[in-house]
């Protein structure tokens, strides 16, 4: 028999979102739930957004600066695409024009941070240099390709020339790529599959090449997970995976600490303890969340 997550121990993980440190979370879990509407979510999501449209603030907790970055503007926009905000909402636009002024559009990528990050402490992956795409793949994938699937999303309030400039870097990723080795630009392609509305000569190619990646990516990367590719049994890809998502369930419920919630994998303590302390506080708020999710989206809280 499976293994369920009890309802005490549902009720333990809420209570722990709900206490957190970030109202986002508890406000995404509420929209989840059917408790919250959309603006819910809007109104705790706009506190991380700047003036100039983009996102920063810690949306991504390992970033403290309050700056405006890629990756935090497109897990803004990812949000703002799970809860159905309007395409015209002044939240939305606005990161779409933050994005469109920050496209490198010569490559058609978008640097995944910029300088401004060392405005406050950070996880030392996240420190900036000159030579920065060296280390992320040319940002070819992340964040690029998961930015597009929201612009895909988000296609009526996009300009046509800034998808066709991220359209032509694509196809000569995908020219070249026979598998995608890194978690992360291997997390952002399959969301990209995922989303659809990618032209045909974009979908099949970037199918096969996941399918193909996911299939030898090795089962022991700490930093990967049957959910990357199965956050629901309809999940696109969710086949790909389907004899590691049992096992991977069980792990979930066997994890939770006693006051009901999830902590992360990784630590930076090193670089400067008190803002470690805070960015862990808020990854285990956005952590439980998704454990939280997962877990009720594979039938495996008990009455639920």
């Amino acid at each position: 028999m499976a293994a369920m997550l009890s309802r005490d121990r549902f009720q333990a993980a809420r209570a722990f979102v709900e206490a957190g440190p970030r109202p986002l979370d508890a406000a995404l879990l509420r929209h989840g739930l059917g408790e919250a509407d959309t603006e819910a979510v809007m109104v705790a999501l706009i506190a991380f957004q700047n003036p100039d449209g983009g996102f920063g603030h810690g949306l991504e907790a390992d970033m403290r600066s309050p700056a405006s970055t890629a990756i935090a503007t497109s897990i803004g926009l990812r949000l703002l695409a799970r809860v159905a905000a309007p395409a015209r909402h002044p939240t939305v636009i606005g990161a779409i024009d933050w994005l469109a002024g920050a496209l490198d559009r010569e490559a058609g990528v978008w640097p995944i941070v910029g300088p401004d990050v060392a405005q406050a402490p950070h996880a030392p992956w996240w420190t900036w240099s000159e030579g920065l795409s060296e280390n992320w793949n040319g940002f070819r994938f992340n964040p690029t390709a998961e930015i597009l699937a929201h612009l895909y999303h988000y296609r009526d309030a996009v300009a046509p020339d800034l998808l066709g400039a991220v359209e032509a870097g694509l196809r000569f990723t995908l020219a070249e790529t026979e598998l995608i080795e890194n978690a992360y630009d291997l997390k952002c392609a399959i969301r990209l599959g995922e989303a659809g509305g990618a032209p045909a000569d974009l979908v099949e190619p970037l199918d096969a090449l996941v399918r193909r990646s996911i299939a030898t990516h090795d089962p022991g990367d700490e930093h990967a997970s049957p959910f990357d590719a199965a956050a629901t049994p309809t999940s696109r890809f969710a086949n790909a995976v389907a004899a590691a998502v049992p096992p991977a369930l069980d792990a979930v419920i066997e994890t939770q600490a006693d006051d009901g919630g999830w902590s992360p994998g990784w630590n930076w303590s090193f670089v400067d303890k008190a803002a470690w302390k805070a960015a862990e506080r808020d990854w285990r708020s956005w952590i439980t969340r998704e454990a939280l999710e997962v877990l009720l989206a594979w039938g495996r809280v008990e009455g639920r």
